[in-house]
C-alpha cells in the first residue's frame, strides 16, 4: 500500500508544508499498476512545479518497503505554492477513495484535522444520523484511523433521526442559531509558473536556428522534422544545435545524394567526350588533305598564281 501523509509544522513565519509518499501500491504487476502511475504522476508533477522555487525542496529515499519521496515548502509560501499542494492533496484523496486497498491518504495538519472532525461529527452515535458513506469511503476512513471498524455496522443499524420542525429551528422562517462558515478563498494560480522563462528561451533559440536553416534548406520545417523519431531524439540531447541534428538525422540521405551526384557527373562527362570531334592526331591513317578550288579564288589569288607560273614555278591543283 502507498501511504501519503500531509503535515504542517508551525513556525514564526507560518506553517511549513510537507507531503510525503512511500511504499508500493500492489494493485497490478510493475508496468501495469494504474494506482502507482497515478501517485507517481501527482508527486512528480508537484516536484516539477516547485522546481527552482527557493523555499521548496524535494528528497527521495530507496527503502526496503519501497521508495519514499517528500516535498517540503518552507514558510512563508507563495499563494501558487499553496495551490500546488492543494491540487496534489485533492488528487491523492480521490485516489484513496477509489482504491482504498492500495493507497491511504491522511491530512494530519490542523486544517485537515478540523475537516476530519467535521466529517465525523455524528459518527459517535449522537442524536443526528451519520451521512451515508460508500464502501470505498468506509474502508478509507477505517484505514486512516478516523473510523472504528465496528462503527460502520452500528451506523447502518441506527434509526434515522427525526426531521426538525419549524418550531425547533426558531419558528417558521426563522434562522438557525449557528450559521455555516464560508469557505476561505482559494489562492489564485500564478500567471507564469517557474521554468516558463526557460521554455520561452528554448523556443526563441529554435525559431532563430530554424530561420538560419531555411537559408540553406528553403523547404526546412522544424514541425515536420520533429515527426522523425531520430530528429526528435537528437533535439532532446543537451547542447545539440538544430543544424547538427539535421545533418545527423539525414546522414544516410546525404550519402545517397552525393553518390547520385557523382554518378550523374561521370555519365555527363562520358556523354560530352563522345560528342566531341576527334582530332587528326587521334584518328588512324593520314591527315586530312584539302585541295584548292579555283572557282572560289579571288582575282588577287589568281594573279599571284600567274606570277608564280611566269617565274617557272609549277602549280598543282
Amino acid at each position: 500500500m502507498i501511504k501519503v501523509n500531509y503535515t504542517e509544522l508551525d513556525g514564526p513565519a507560518g506553517p511549513t508544508c510537507r507531503l510525503e509518499a512511500s511504499g508500493h501500491a500492489g494493485y497490478a504487476p510493475a508496468g501495469q499498476d494504474i494506482v502507482c502511475a497515478g501517485a507517481s504522476t501527482l508527486m512528480q508533477a508537484l516536484v516539477s512545479l516547485l522546481a527552482g522555487e527557493e523555499s521548496t525542496r524535494s528528497d527521495a529515499w530507496d527503502e526496503p518497503d519501497g521508495p519514499r519521496l517528500a516535498v517540503v515548502a518552507d514558510a512563508p509560501q507563495k499563494p501558487w505554492v499553496e495551490g500546488a499542494f492543494e491540487l496534489a492533496k485533492t488528487g491523492f484523496a480521490l485516489l484513496a477513495e477509489r482504491y482504498p486497498d492500495n493507497l491511504r491518504f491522511a491530512d494530519v495538519s490542523r486544517r485537515g484535522e478540523r475537516g476530519m472532525m467535521d466529517l465525523q461529527l455524528f459518527a459517535e452515535g449522537g442524536e443526528g444520523a451519520a451521512p451515508a458513506l460508500s464502501a470505498a469511503q468506509t474502508q478509507q476512513a477505517i484505514a486512516s484511523g478516523t473510523m472504528k471498524p465496528g462503527s460502520a455496522k452500528a451506523d447502518e443499524a441506527a434509526p434515522p433521526a427525526p426531521e426538525e420542525t419549524a418550531e425547533e429551528t426558531g419558528g417558521e422562517g426563522g434562522e438557525s442559531e449557528t450559521k455555516p462558515q464560508p469557505e476561505p478563498p482559494r489562492p489564485p494560480l500564478p500567471e507564469r509558473f517557474p521554468g516558463r522563462e526557460v521554455v520561452d528561451g528554448l523556443h526563441s533559440r529554435w525559431a532563430a536556428e530554424e530561420a538560419l536553416m531555411r537559408r540553406v534548406v528553403p523547404e526546412f520545417s522544424l514541425k515536420e522534422e520533429l515527426r522523425n523519431p531520430e530528429m526528435r531524439r537528437l533535439m532532446q540531447l543537451p547542447g545539440m544545435r538544430m543544424a547538427d541534428a539535421y545533418r545527423l538525422a539525414h546522414y544516410n540521405d546525404a550519402l545517397r545524394q552525393a553518390a547520385h551526384d557523382v554518378e550523374q557527373g561521370v555519365v555527363e562527362r562520358i556523354r560530352q567526350r563522345a560528342a566531341r570531334p576527334a582530332e587528326n592526331g587521334t584518328r588512324p591513317g593520314s591527315a586530312a588533305v584539302t585541295g584548292a578550288d579555283v572557282s572560289r579564288m579571288s582575282r588577287a589569288q589568281r594573279e599571284a598564281l600567274e606570277r608564280k607560273a611566269l617565274h617557272g614555278e609549277r602549280i598543282v591543283f
